[in-house]
This record gives C-alpha cells, structure tokens and sequence, in this order.
C-alpha cells in the first residue's frame, strides 16, 4: 500500500527514518530519545540494529532498558548541569 509520508504517524516516521539510515550505510548515528513514540515491538528491533551497529553511536536518552540493552564503550550522566563518567 502506498501511503503519502505526511500521513505517517511519529512512530511509523522514526521507523521509516531508522530504515533508511540503515540502508544508507552511515558509520555515526546521533539519535536523541529514539524510542519516542515508537511500540515495544519497534523498540526490540532497534536495540537490535543498534547492538549489530558498527559505526559510531552517540545515544541520547532516559530509557533505561534500552542502555542496559546496547553495549557501549563509554557511558556518560549529565545530572543538575554536571557530566560524569559512569564505569561500565
């Protein structure tokens, strides 16, 4: 079915943005809140394609299920205007 984008709604443009970044190739991802209207299904999926990753990721986000699910070399907080770096 041909649907025109403007008819997508938030969680259906993050996905459809997700997949064409993934088929594009790009080696640095910045995603601010990526599982921002986005269902338990879709979030599964991106911790997925984010865990098989090999660029560089700069991951922005409150969820914590999704920090514990994607390996990262280097964590850091940003707590009352202070940036700390957590051990992993």
């Amino acid at each position: 079915m041909l649907r025109s984008a403007a008819t997508l709604s938030p969680g259906e443009r993050t996905r459809a943005a997700l997949a064409l970044l993934q088929g594009k190739g790009v080696n640095l991802l910045v995603l601010d809140e990526p599982t921002n209207h986005l269902d338990l299904p879709a979030i599964e999926q991106l911790e997925s394609a984010l865990e098989a990753y090999e660029g560089t990721l700069l991951l922005v986000t409150h969820d914590r299920r999704m920090l514990d699910a994607v390996s990262v070399t280097r964590r850091l907080e940003v707590t009352e205007g202070r940036v700390t770096e957590l051990s992993l």
